[in-house]
């Protein structure tokens, strides 16, 4: 039972989350301000905080589908009390880091290389291979990595 894919996946995971200093999501986020985070860039659609709530949750969706009890939807994955348009920078990214661990978690949980051929439900309602669902996620990061890279020039080439 080898878990070597696993690993590599897990790996993969952190890259693009935390530990690519050039492309991950949490070194993008780096150097947006607080000032920023609700900033909407003329003509643009989405704030920082936006995209951070898009991030944070769509995660949680994937692990709670996927390995979980199949409950949260977009809407129930801000575990506090106060709402989530009024939260601050820190607490948005601590929220996205703990998004992030459950996913780790999750893969590992897994036994073994094998799972990852296993399907899976997603929060949508398609079944997915498990390693499709965990190749989404990764990619998912860098994606929106670059678009916070690209929101935060547009910001800061307006002031």
């Amino acid at each position: 039972m080898s878990r070597e894919v696993l690993e590599h996946l897990i790996w993969s995971l952190e890259q693009s989350f935390r530990k690519k200093p050039e492309h991950s999501l949490i070194a993008n986020l780096s150097s947006v301000t607080t000032d920023d985070l609700d900033t909407v860039v003329p003509g643009g659609g989405r704030t920082m905080r936006d995209l951070i709530i898009h991030c944070g949750a769509v995660k949680l969706m994937h692990a709670n589908h996927a390995f979980g009890d199949a409950t949260y939807t977009f809407w129930t994955t801000w575990p506090h009390d106060d709402p989530i348009s009024e939260a601050s920078f820190e607490d948005l990214l601590e929220w996205l880091e703990d998004a992030h661990d459950d996913v780790i978690e999750s893969v590992k949980h897994l036994s073994d290389d094998d799972e990852l051929v296993a399907t899976r439900p997603t929060y949508w309602g398609e079944t997915w291979q498990t390693r499709r669902i965990l190749d989404a996620i990764a990619v998912h990061d860098v994606y929106h990595a670059g678009e916070i890279n690209h929101l935060r020039a547009l910001l800061h080439q307006v002031e």
